[in-house]
């Protein structure tokens, strides 16, 4: 019987093959693990610079389970990222024929559902999005008020707790962005179909109903103009009510709530356009300050002409849509900022794809009022389920983000006064959770500031400042969100692409008694669930990092091949180890530039970590300096750029 390594983290899962004389030899291709020996036999038709997934073969040596191609294309280095994560692919048979025999259930018709086919609804995604889980609507519901309804897919309809798409949901958790890949959590039938709002087709949704009073919360002067116009529910069937109403405690005392009352219900809808973020960011720009976000509730009156730009792009209905929409949000964004939460400015790109997948460009992700806008309203309502459902003391999954620890933000302070930015005062002597939670907000509020006056880059000192801050993860209880300054969160929008919302959703409508499977529906190990959530979340946001890497890479190189290697780049410092500085230039591509390189000194890490100090002549390189850089090299299979400082 093979003998099988002692330690299998040490056997590269995923290698590159080589050939070296008349031995094959596969080396780990994203891992530090040793390189093995695979015998001919044991090569199964892979060839020589083939990227393979390995099994250990016994005494040291590697057998090939399966070739995924040449290691030099972006798409097989992707499936490589992929297997290296172990993250599961495709769906069983089972599970398949189980889910086109349940998709079925889109055309059934269902008594209890509410209908809110009348209503102008729309979904707003960026432009490759591929997947369309969550729909807006917004109507007038009294004089000074808007009704927001946020229409999320109603998953738990189709997919049954125990069945075995459920199962093979669970145990992916989530589902997975790669650049030109995606494994998606639910089979695509669901997806990309049954569950995906798409335009003018009836479907299946959880609503969440959000009634927001007027008034003036971010404290500026009501616009004039008359109230929103109530819609007048023709066709609708009346709302479900009794266990399904919620009343939350919001607001400062002596002001009206913002939020006056939530319901809950499961409904039908037909979306009326699917809308991009760069659509409505376009429509917002040619509306300028005439609908600027931030206005009061109730001076938001019936648009004029003149406040309906895009005539010829969107109906009426959509127009007046999206402009009360822009309103609210800007009303709940100002809330949610009065109140503590945090905004934070960091760097993730956006690729432009060709028709066939081919990467064309990318960009840094723009911070676009569309996105921030359906943020909002997401976030209010995974608020509003997370408060109802910790009112009715519900097992499910909360979202949690605690508060910072003490020593932590004690540290990012030094290391923010090491590199001249002022800090508020905090002692760690002194300090305690919550005096370091209000620090950080404090610190948040004044950084854009003081990072503008010294002409600073945002996104490089948003990342340290994010370090310093513990993860958000799932949990059995609700220990609140630091982040978002919320007492209760959790995840609601999203049982497309994330089992915990999916969990979730049972358990609201198992509240509800919409479930229609009483206690089977129940969530059998809510702590089990949270604990490989979060796991598999960290695993895909690393996974999904690392393949932005490899693509820029191949961006990178392919810029390089028709401009010369002698091109130059300005960058800015963005991390500093004892080893060496990471570059970030072109807006979008990152490098790695050796301590070594540094000309003129020996260089060392500052005391508090924030920059690189000459020894001899104290020539210091700073988080947020800038930098001129050549690139050295480029290992696109591993997406890693070296670079070297031009004098």
């Amino acid at each position: 019987m093979a003998r099988k390594p002692e330690n299998l983290n040490e056997f590269p899962r995923v290698a590159t093959l080589k050939k070296r004389g008349k031995i094959y030899e596969a080396e780990a291709a994203f891992g530090s693990e040793n390189s093995v020996f695979i015998g001919r036999k044991a090569l199964h038709g892979a060839r020589p610079g083939d990227l393979v997934v390995l099994r250990p073969a016994g005494r040291g040596r590697g057998e090939v389970a399966r070739s995924l191609g040449k290691a030099s294309s972006l798409a097989t280095i992707m499936e490589g990222i992929m297997a290296w994560f172990q993250f599961p692919r495709g769906f069983s048979s089972k599970a398949l024929d189980e889910a086109v025999g349940r998709a079925r259930l889109a055309e059934k018709k269902d008594a209890r559902r509410c209908d809110l086919t009348n209503l102008a609804t729309v979904t707003i995604d960026p432009d490759e999005a591929r997947d369309y889980d969550d729909a807006i609507s917004l109507e007038g519901s009294a004089p000074g008020e808007l009704t927001l309804y946020v229409h999320i897919a109603d998953v738990s309809y189709y997919v049954s707790a125990g069945s075995a798409v459920d199962r093979e949901a669970a145990k992916k958790s989530n589902s997975v962005y790669l650049p030109v890949l995606v494994e998606p959590m639910l089979p695509p039938v669901y997806s990309s179909d049954a569950c995906s709002l798409r335009p003018g087709v009836p479907r299946k949704t959880v609503t969440v109903e959000m009634v927001f009073a007027g008034g003036q919360p971010d404290g500026g002067d009501r616009e004039a103009g008359g109230d929103f116009a109530p819609h007048d529910g023709s066709g609708r069937k009346e709302r479900p009510a009794g266990r399904n109403r919620f009343r939350p405690e919001n607001g400062a005392k002596g002001e009206p709530p913002v939020l006056k009352e939530v319901r809950f219900y499961r409904s039908l809808i037909r979306s009326r356009r699917r809308l991009t973020y760069n659509e409505v960011d376009d429509f917002f720009k040619a509306a300028g300050s005439a609908a600027a976000p931030g206005a009061g509730l109730a001076g938001a009156g019936a648009p004029t002409e003149n406040e309906n730009p895009g005539r010829e792009a969107f109906p009426a209905e959509i127009r007046r849509l999206l402009l009360e929409a822009r309103r609210l949000a800007g009303v709940l964004k100002r809330t949610r900022h009065q109140r503590g939460a945090l905004n934070i400015s960091t760097f993730e790109p956006e690729f432009r794809l060709s028709p066939d997948g081919e990467i064309l460009s990318a960009r840094p992700r723009p911070e676009s009022e569309s996105h921030s806008l359906i943020e909002e309203f997401m976030i209010a309502a995974n608020e509003a389920v997370a408060g109802f459902l910790e009112s009715r003391q519900n097992d499910c999954v909360y979202r949690v983000h605690e508060d910072p620890d003490a020593a932590a933000v004690d540290a990012l302070f030094d290391t923010l006064e090491d590199l001249g930015i002022p800090t508020p005062s905090f002692s760690l002597k002194t300090g305690s959770p919550a005096k370091a939670a209000e620090a950080v907000r404090e610190l948040v509020k004044s950084l854009p500031r003081l990072l503008k006056e010294q002409q600073r880059s945002r996104s490089a000192f948003g990342e340290i400042v994010l370090r310093s801050l513990k993860q958000a993860r799932y949990l059995e209880e609700n220990l609140g969100h630091f982040g978002l300054a919320s007492p209760a969160y959790l995840h609601f929008t999203s049982p497309i692409r994330r089992y915990p919302d999916l969990v979730v959703h049972r358990a609201l409508l198992r509240e509800l008694h919409h479930d229609g499977a009483g206690k089977s529906s129940a969530c059998p190990n809510p702590a089990e669930v949270a604990e490989s959530s979060s796991e598999a979340e960290r695993r895909a946001a690393a996974a999904e990092h690392l393949g932005d890497d490899v693509a820029l890479a191949f961006l990178l190189d392919r810029l390089l091949f028709e401009e010369g290697w002698d091109r130059q780049f300005a960058g800015e410092i963005i991390s500093v180890i004892p080893s060496g500085l990471f570059i970030r230039f072109e807006q979008i591509y990152e490098g790695y530039l050796p301590a070594r390189s540094l000309w003129g000194d020996y260089f060392a890490i500052s005391e508090k970590g924030g920059s690189l100090v000459g020894r001899r002549r104290g020539r210091t390189w700073r988080l947020g300096d800038v930098i001129n850089v050549r690139v050295v090299r480029i290992d696109k299979l591993r997406g890693k750029v070296e670079l070297e400082p031009v004098r």
